[in-house]
């Protein structure tokens, strides 16, 4: 195989065309191609931090929802158990008033009772006079009946 001069000049043009080739073109693309290449770089980075901010914020959310949530169960229970305790300490105080107001109504009635029996006792001689007069068609004389004797008789029977 024989060089030419021919053949070296071809091949200085294509070393001189390389050049540039190399300065005209393939530096700027290859610019262009790195600054790209950063670009891309740098969202990827941009949203990997945005993704782990957003991963810290949805754990921080649900521990402050979880701890919301634990503070409104708490206080629900309290305030129930509150409620409760109040609800059967009323409950407990109405009892008494009731059984109160009962046992009242219940001595007064007794003693009620008590003051009849004591009017009737009274009156009892005043009945049988009446109605042995009505019978017998004359007065009977009472003053041999005595009141502490029908009085035993009823503690009796």
């Amino acid at each position: 195989m024989e060089f030419d001069a021919t053949f070296i000049i071809a091949a200085i043009s294509f070393i001189v065309f390389v050049f540039i080739m190399n300065a005209i073109l393939y530096k700027p693309v290859l610019k262009i191609m790195q600054a790209r290449q950063s670009y891309v770089e740098e969202n990827f980075n941009n949203a990997k931090t945005a993704d782990s901010e957003t991963e810290k914020q949805t754990v921080y959310r649900n521990s402050e929802l979880e701890k919301s949530r634990n503070q409104a169960q708490n206080m629900v229970a309290e305030k129930s158990g509150e409620l409760k305790s109040e609800h059967s300490k009323k409950i407990s105080e109405y009892k008494e008033e009731s059984y109160s107001n009962i046992e009242k109504e219940r001595n007064s009635l007794k003693q009620s009772a008590l003051d009849a029996k004591e009017i009737l006792k009274d009156r009892v001689v005043d009945i049988a006079k009446d109605i042995s007069s009505k019978i017998l068609g004359n007065a009977v004389n009472t003053d041999i009946i005595d009141k502490s004797q029908i009085k035993e008789q009823e503690q009796n029977g």
